[in-house]
């Protein structure tokens, strides 16, 4: 049987980008995840873009098998090489990450909240037409880091809370991304299909969300700020 890995990436721009060069970049990115879809490797992809930054979104088909640690580690390297495939005609222009394994133009960004979780691939694909495929971020005081991912963790373990079906958030130092598509009261789930409603949502509430996050002030004074797709496949 079939099913989804979903990953999200965080990349750079070198300073000073010809901005001529990266849109050819990002036409061959798109091109090649067509190329992708068509083939079976993928089901969906964007990539987003904030002034300089970066993020990309892959759900990734695989053969689905036994959740073991081992077969966890085969499954990342399996998604990190075709993200690299996919985007690394974009190398050029971006600034690299150092890290354990050397250095690399994207850095894989932690999954912190989703109110879904892919089951296998047909359940997953979209039995609804969806308008756009969209990002946006959100900056974390770096003191605030650890409640945030706390609390949306325990959110995503408890499994109650309502939510876009498709959104996924993840985290890479104090940054978030969060992909979502449009219209995003299309299709409300949370991951256990219960009407019960949820308790770990109140002890969030209870930490004052706001106090979590510094504000862009393009965002006017929303905690994360819609931002530019630049890449859409799906």
């Amino acid at each position: 049987m079939k099913n989804i890995i979903r990953a999200e990436y965080r990349a750079v721009l070198i300073s000073g980008v010809d901005e001529d060069k990266l849109g050819r970049a990002f036409s061959e990115c798109k091109r090649r995840l067509e190329e992708a879809k068509a083939a079976g490797e993928i089901l969906t992809g964007a990539i987003c873009r904030y002034k300089e930054s970066l993020f990309s979104y892959l759900e990734v088909i695989i053969d689905d098998c036994e959740r073991s640690r081992e077969v966890q580690d085969e499954l990342q390297e399996y998604v990190e090489g075709l993200a690299g495939k996919y985007f690394n005609v974009l190398s050029p222009v971006l600034e690299t990450w150092p890290g354990l394994s050397g250095k690399r133009s994207w850095a894989y960004m932690y999954p912190v909240f989703w109110t879904d979780e892919p089951k296998s691939l047909e359940t997953w694909k979209r039995s609804k037409p969806y308008e756009k495929r969209c990002g946006r971020i959100a900056l974390l005081y770096p003191e605030k880091l650890f409640s945030y991912v706390c609390h949306h963790q325990a959110l995503v373990k408890e499994g109650l809370l309502v939510g876009d079906r498709y959104q996924f958030i993840s985290q890479h130092e104090n940054v978030l991304f969060s992909y979502f598509e449009t219209p995003r009261d299309l299709e409300q789930v949370n991951i256990k299909r219960s009407s019960e409603k949820s308790k770990k949502i109140d002890e969030w509430m209870k930490t004052n969300p706001e106090s979590h996050f510094y504000h862009f002030e393009e965002a006017n004074g929303q905690n994360f700020m819609i931002i530019d797709t630049v890449v859409s496949v799906g």
